[in-house]
């Protein structure tokens, strides 16, 4: 497709982050899509730009819009394990479909690439997705890209229990919407200076109004410390708070860092230090 730059027609048209190409500019994507990613025509190919990358001016300045594939699923909730970004790699949402028909929507980090931005002019978006759901989307590509690493003598000491961690995240999935840790130091210690680790478990808001909340949450704390206690003496756990993501405010959580299962190790890599992460409710 070839066309000229338009600024005014994008803007026009209510292109934006979180829009969704129509069919024909789906055709032109399809063409430049990554080699061995199929494309169908019932596939969502979401702007990911930024607002102000995708209305900008100056083609010089944004030559390109980087769009990321949706494919429906047939589920009728998101896979626990891939929602609110917990997996780098996938993540599932619950979308609005146009019809009011609410479908799951599954995304993978490795399927989005850029397109020419001046196409956006030719035509409008099918359908622009909601502000909590794109900025979900926009959340969890920027944490792909923000880990801070931990000392390696601290991994070290607790490392051989991993999939022990992953599974307690697991069977309390329900209740967990993400785990957060705060180490003494990022110094490398000697190995007989113990790290002091502290935890928060975020649960979702929602939970704290279910019956049982307050047995479920001694419950996880409970097995949360006695988790990271296990360590002792190379690891000293001051304790674990479990509380509904309302109740944190985000000068609580800057000294915390993201620890949840996909966080803390991408489950088919060699190890890799957890990711910092903003709270979301």
């Amino acid at each position: 497709m070839s066309t000229t730059f338009d600024a005014d027609a994008i803007e026009k048209h209510g292109w934006r982050q979180g829009a969704v190409l129509g069919p024909a500019l789906l055709r032109v994507a399809r063409e430049r899509a990554p080699s061995g990613l199929t494309i169908a025509d019932d596939n969502w190919l979401i702007v990911t730009s930024h607002d102000c990358d995708v209305v900008n001016d100056r083609l010089e300045k944004e030559p390109t819009v980087e769009v990321l594939r949706g494919q429906a699923v047939s589920r009728k909730a998101p896979d626990k394990q891939q929602v609110w970004g917990r997996n780098p790699r996938a993540l599932q949402l619950e979308v609005e479909d146009g019809s009011g028909a609410t479908v799951v929507l599954s995304v993978k980090v490795h399927e989005r690439w850029t397109l020419p931005r001046q196409v956006l002019s030719t035509e409008p978006p099918a359908r622009v997705l909601g502000d909590k759901e794109r900025r979900l989307i926009a959340e969890w590509l920027a944490k792909r890209y923000i880990r801070s690493a931990f000392p390696t003598a601290f991994d070290s000491r607790w490392r051989a229990k991993l999939r022990e961690w992953t599974s307690l995240l697991e069977k309390q999935s329900r209740w967990v919407q993400g785990v957060y840790l705060r180490v003494s130091t990022l110094r490398e210690l000697d190995e007989q200076t113990p790290y002091k680790v502290h935890l928060i478990v975020a649960a979702p808001a929602a939970a704290k109004k279910e019956a049982g909340w307050a047995t479920k949450r001694d419950e996880l704390g409970r097995e949360v410390e006695t988790f990271w206690r296990q360590f002792t003496p190379g690891i000293e756990c001051a304790g674990a708070d479990v509380l509904g993501t309302d109740q944190l405010t985000l000068a609580e959580i800057e000294p915390y860092q993201r620890f949840d299962a996909d966080w803390v190790s991408f489950a088919d890599d060699s190890p890799i230090t957890p990711a910092v992460a903003d709270m979301t409710a």
